[in-house]
């Protein structure tokens, strides 16, 4: 043996084995000369008989025998020979279970096999108490191979942080930067060619592959956005902001495509009639971006049509101090006196309903409604020229005005309205109203209301509390927004939406007749005056 003349030496040993076949130490010499003269098959056999002849060895012997199958795993796997590789790698782990080179090797072998599966799950076990580098690549690959990009992503990260140098991770890593931006670009093209939905599949194939770009998720929820898939726009904007810095470009565009899109779900729940909705959007809206006029009208607008009126008002109030010179403002800030006026007049308070109705006229003094609101207030006041007045106002505005005959038949008596508009003493009004209504066509711009001009008052303390208790009730009622309408308009404007004039204005119109159904009621029966 230490001539190396190993082959001498299997010849002495097999005869010393024929004369004493129970010693174990001679099986054991053998299954070495074996090994040395690279036959793995009868060193195992070897190794076996002395093992099953010999307790006290067992252990020292059982390490042996393991690397044996070990290194004649290796020599079957580079023969290509994967199933023989992985039954003797199988056979050494029952020796030794726990020894990580040889589970490594398993993996290899069961990779080769493509057995992918039992393989990523022998990985994620070993990792559990060997943090390598190679592991993670190894897994990385697994993963990209099961389409878990993401995964990959982290694992290759994570690879290089163990060892910077690893060029299998740096390799992996450049492949997946490559197909994110490929991804992208064709992104790109799809939403240009109004293919939003393959848009939209193309650009989250980016962000699975690198998660760590802000802009691939700003971009699917700017997408997103325009599909009127709102609540995962705002998830993907909402995890934008956390991947950059607040002084960058991306947090800025982030920050606001997000209350952009709040605000846009809050027009959607208006027009569904979901107003609570809508002011729970739009206050988050507000929350992050406390200088753009629109969000103020828009839930001016739903504060309104659920009877909020001082929370309206001072919407509108606030949305004005922005842009003072908005005629769109100014003409909502007049619907919300009206409604105070009706409120006013509703309770026999005609004093203070004409107060309000001549607050909605210095607003706008183009809507008949409001002429034809203050006459009726001025009627029940007894104040008649002056109720005379508005009626033709009214009427030269609009002469069709149900609201308008009925007031004509107690202010002019067994007159019809062309003949009350044709007497000379209507000449005057009617002059006025015609010269006022050319000079508004270009002045809008000239028509600035100040706080001090409005009827009520700003949101006081109590008003404050009001709302945050009514908000907080909203809240704990869990109300779940409905599911909206699927397909939209594109949308690229990157101002917000605001409620169109024309939905306001059609709701506005549900309450011209309310003065019919006052005076058709019994409680609001009023008698002709003469």
């Amino acid at each position: 043996m230490k001539l190396n003349n190993f082959l001498e030496a299997n010849a002495k040993l097999s005869r010393a084995i024929q004369m004493k076949s129970d010693n174990a130490n001679y099986y054991m010499l053998r299954g070495e000369c074996c090994l040395q003269l690279c036959d793995f098959k009868e060193s195992i056999l070897n190794y076996n008989h002395a093992i099953y002849l010999s307790s006290e060895s067992a252990n020292e012997w059982e390490e042996r025998l393991a690397y044996i199958h070990y290194l004649y795993s290796q020599i079957l796997y580079d023969e290509h020979d994967y199933d023989g590789a992985l039954q003797h790698i199988n056979f050494a782990l029952h020796y030794r279970a726990n020894k990580f080179s040889y589970r490594c090797r398993k993996i290899a072998y069961l990779y080769a096999l493509k057995q992918h599966k039992v393989c990523l799950e022998l990985v994620e076990e070993l990792l559990k108490n060997h943090e390598e580098a190679e592991l993670y690549v190894l897994r990385a690959r697994l993963n990209k191979l099961f389409g878990y990009i993401t995964k990959c992503f982290y694992d290759v990260h994570k690879a290089l942080e163990l060892d910077p140098e690893n060029y299998q991770a740096a390799n992996i890593v450049e492949e997946l930067n490559k197909s994110a931006e490929d991804c992208r670009s064709v992104a790109v093209n799809q939403a240009l060619s109004g293919n939003l939905v393959e848009a939209i599949n193309k650009i989250t194939v980016s962000i699975d592959t690198n998660p760590t770009i802000a802009e691939y998720t700003v971009f699917r929820g700017t997408l997103l956005r325009q599909q009127g898939q709102y609540d995962e726009a705002i998830d993907d904007f909402m995890k934008a902001l956390t991947k950059v810095t607040e002084d960058s470009k991306t947090y800025q565009d982030a920050l606001r495509q997000l209350v952009l899109t709040y605000n846009d779900f809050a027009v959607e729940c208006y027009s569904k009639g979901y107003f609570e909705e809508a002011i729970s959007l739009l206050d988050q809206a507000i929350k992050r971006e406390r200088n753009e006029k629109g969000f103020y009208m828009n839930r001016g607008d739903s504060f309104r049509m659920i009877g909020y009126l001082s929370f309206a008002l001072a919407d509108y109030q606030q949305a004005l101090e922005l842009d003072p010179h908005d005629w769109v403002i100014i003409s909502r800030i007049s619907l919300v006196h009206h409604q105070y006026g009706i409120k006013e007049y509703t309770n026999k308070r005609y004093a203070d309903a004409e107060k309000c109705f001549t607050t909605a006229i210095t607003c706008n003094a183009k809507i008949a409604q409001y002429y034809i609101s203050r006459a009726w207030s001025r009627f029940m006041q007894k104040h008649l020229p002056a109720s005379r007045a508005d009626l033709l106002r009214a009427m030269y505005l609009d002469g069709s005005i149900e609201e308008g005959v009925m007031l004509a038949a107690r202010l002019y008596p067994n007159q019809n309205i062309d003949s009350i508009l044709n007497a000379k003493s209507s000449q005057k009004i009617l002059n006025q109203m015609k010269e006022l209504v050319a000079g508004e066509s270009s002045t809008h711009d000239q028509v600035v209301l100040s706080s001090n001009t409005l009827a009520h008052e700003p949101l006081a303390d109590e008003n404050i509390a009001q709302y945050n208790t009514w908000m907080e009730k909203y809240k704990n009622n869990n109300n779940d927004v409905k599911v909206l309408l699927e397909s939209r308009p594109s949308l690229t404007q990157k101002v917000p939406k605001i409620i169109s004039h024309q939905k306001v204005n059609q709701r506005e119109n549900t309450t011209c007749g309310w003065m019919k159904k006052y005076f058709d009621s019994k409680e609001g029966k009023a008698n002709p005056v003469s």
